[in-house]
């Protein structure tokens, strides 16, 4: 360590009688000041968005990993929690898993991602080597969470009956009875590829199934799955009619304009790869500004002239285009959703044809996701890639999904924080009083609200327009990010819409989104009993976020709660295994037991709680 704060204290000290100096630490620092001057600090409620988060658009292959191994962690932990509450005693070292998993995730998400000469030496050693360590820890956390994912599977598996034919169960690791869609790989011994098959639960509800990907020993399904009950599971029988195969019909138009289902009516720009029209036919409305220059998922790729704009705080020279061609490359029926597959050519991608995009239209809800894949050329001069949102709402603020809360874009945030571009964490939303739209994408974090806004820095600036734009992709920063991206990536946005405006829906929407359910095949042979669906933890207020819940030590598990209506409530649980109510205890955020805590929940209020089992 550096003495030179050690000698000018000492010098200091020397020469002036006060105030006398001491080194110390942050800890000390802050605890001084709160005891000598805490009712002094001025409180600001706003959020703190970051500029350096442009930055997650030039590593995207490595933040999608991160993003999904964060939503893995919080299911996966919960299904930890799960299991101890059905018995299952949960290894000794399973915190300091969890433990191993959060510090990847925050060595990667912190701040830059490399050498200070990234972008002017890009594939120099140091750049190359620190590039290299620095995305390790994405892939870290991801293999960490997906091994402690098997880890909860084990022992949750080990509390449900096998039944005589194969079964799927299903955990909803989140506090309300959701419905959803996962993907789940099933044995061809299990399942044939070609015969036909249901999946349904006890009272002969069925599961709509979508093959996604064919291999020589199994299938990657697309599962829809109905009111899986809050915190708790659900068991699904796998019956196989041996006598009759598959009839696959080949839909009459393979090349349609129009797609249709209850819920939304959309028309396809077959020339340029994205959709015209979004009708709301729930709402009577057309979602979508008919003047905007950019259509719904239209792909954007933006060139610069130089960097050195960037690093002046503008942008003044630049070009947008579109693809250069695009072409319907099919078009598939099927039980969950119905999707029109394109290909284009764009100087983006290498070779020129290698971008696809689909846009599924579901069949099971109000669900329109946008697939897109590419394989990225390298490129070092400066570049971005937007996808277009030109959303339109009559009297509509967009807001977004942020840590610990929701916030307006451009108002409810400190000034001269990051307006350009923001990180969502799990939706965005245009609402009115009556209405909103819903946007989430459970890989990518970056969206623009109110235009493309890159190089506008201008403190306390508000969107000029309802519409949003996706950022999947940048490497416009001059230093610590990354110069170049290339290979294949595939990312997602879904898109939704519902007569009512309200933050709690929106974030149910998100989380639900993102969290993935948890899922095991069981093989048959067995004799079937038990129980086939329930909650293991009830009670939880409508307006009631459960944030995570963990395995804390032998006896306890902690929970993470968020307010998310702006209303006050209190938490009063029960546990269902036993039928006992829940015994609870508000800690802070380490886990320790606060002296006055309480179990009433302030509107917007996050609290942890310690529960006991």
């Amino acid at each position: 360590p550096s003495t030179l704060a050690s000698d000018m204290i000492r010098k200091w000290n020397e020469k002036y009688s006060w105030p006398k100096l001491k080194t110390a630490t942050a800890t000390e620092f802050f605890e001084e000041m709160e005891a000598a001057h805490g009712d002094e600090f001025q409180v600001i409620r706003r959020a703190w968005p970051d500029w350096w988060t442009d930055g997650f658009g030039a590593s995207a292959r490595e933040v999608s990993a991160t993003r999904t191994a964060q939503t893995d962690l919080i299911a996966n932990a919960a299904g930890l929690t799960m299991a101890a509450l059905q018995g299952s005693k949960i290894p000794v070292n399973t915190g300091k898993e969890i433990e191993d998993i959060n510090s990847a995730l925050l060595f990667y998400t912190e701040h830059t991602v490399g050498y200070h000469g990234s972008v002017r030496e890009p594939f120099s050693e140091n750049t190359m080597e620190q590039r290299a360590i620095k995305e390790s820890y994405a892939w870290e956390a991801s293999r960490r969470a997906k091994m402690l994912g098997e880890k909860a599977m084990g022992l949750l598996q080990s509390h449900v009956q096998r039944d005589k034919d194969p079964s799927l169960v299903v955990y909803n690791t989140l506090n309300w009875e959701r419905s959803g869609l996962f993907k789940v790989y099933i044995d061809h011994q299990i399942l044939p590829r070609y015969k036909n098959f249901t999946i349904t639960d006890k009272n002969g509800n069925e599961a709509k199934a979508q093959p996604v990907e064919h291999f020589s020993d199994g299938t990657m399904w697309a599962v829809w799955v109905n009111d899986i009950p809050a915190f708790g599971f659900k068991k699904y029988q796998i019956k196989v009619n041996d006598a009759e195969k598959n009839q696959v019909e080949e839909p009459e138009n393979t090349e349609p304009e129009t797609l249709g289902t209850q819920w939304y009516k959309i028309i396809i720009d077959k020339n340029r790869g994205a959709i015209s029209s979004l009708y709301d036919k729930q709402l009577g409305k057309e979602l979508i500004d008919p003047n905007s220059k950019w259509k719904l998922g239209e792909f954007i790729y933006e060139t610069l002239d130089n960097r050195s704009q960037m690093e002046a705080f503008k942008l003044d020279n630049y070009e947008r285009e579109s693809l250069d061609s695009v072409w319907v490359d099919g078009f598939d029926e099927g039980p969950i959703w119905n999707t029109i597959r394109f290909k284009g050519k764009t100087r983006a991608v290498y070779p020129n044809d290698a971008y696809n995009f689909e846009i599924r239209l579901f069949n099971t809800s109000k669900r329109i996701d946008l697939v897109y894949h590419m394989e990225k050329r390298m490129v070092t001069d400066p570049e971005g890639i937007y996808i277009a949102f030109p959303f339109q709402l009559e009297n509509g603020t967009l807001a977004f999904d942020v840590q610990g809360g929701e916030i307006r874009a451009g108002v409810d945030q400190i000034p001269g924080s990051a307006n350009d571009w923001n990180s969502v964490q799990n939706y965005a939303r245009l609402s009115n009083a009556n209405e909103q739209i819903l946007l989430s994408s459970p890989e990518i974090p970056l969206m623009q609200f109110g235009g493309i806004n890159t190089g506008r820095y201008e403190a306390g600036a508000t969107p000029e327009s309802t519409h949003i734009y996706g950022w999947p992709m940048n490497n416009y920063w001059v230093t610590n990010f990354n110069a170049e991206q290339h290979g294949g990536i595939t990312w997602k946005y879904t898109i939704s819409s519902e007569n009512k405006s309200s933050q709690q829906s929106a974030t149910r929407f998100g989380w639900g989104n993102r969290v993935p359910f948890l899922s095991r095949i069981l093989p048959g042979g067995g004799t079937g009993g038990g129980k086939n669906e329930g909650s293991l933890i009830s009670g939880w207020p409508e307006n009631l976020l459960l944030v995570s819940a963990k395995p804390a030590d032998e006896d306890n598990f902690l929970f993470h709660v968020r307010e998310s209506a702006g209303e006050q409530t209190i938490l009063q649980l029960k546990n269902e295994m036993s039928g006992e109510k829940v015994m609870l205890k508000e800690v802070n955020v380490l886990g320790n037991e606060l002296e006055n805590g309480s179990a009433h929940i302030k509107p917007y209020e996050s609290k942890f709680f310690k529960i006991q089992y």
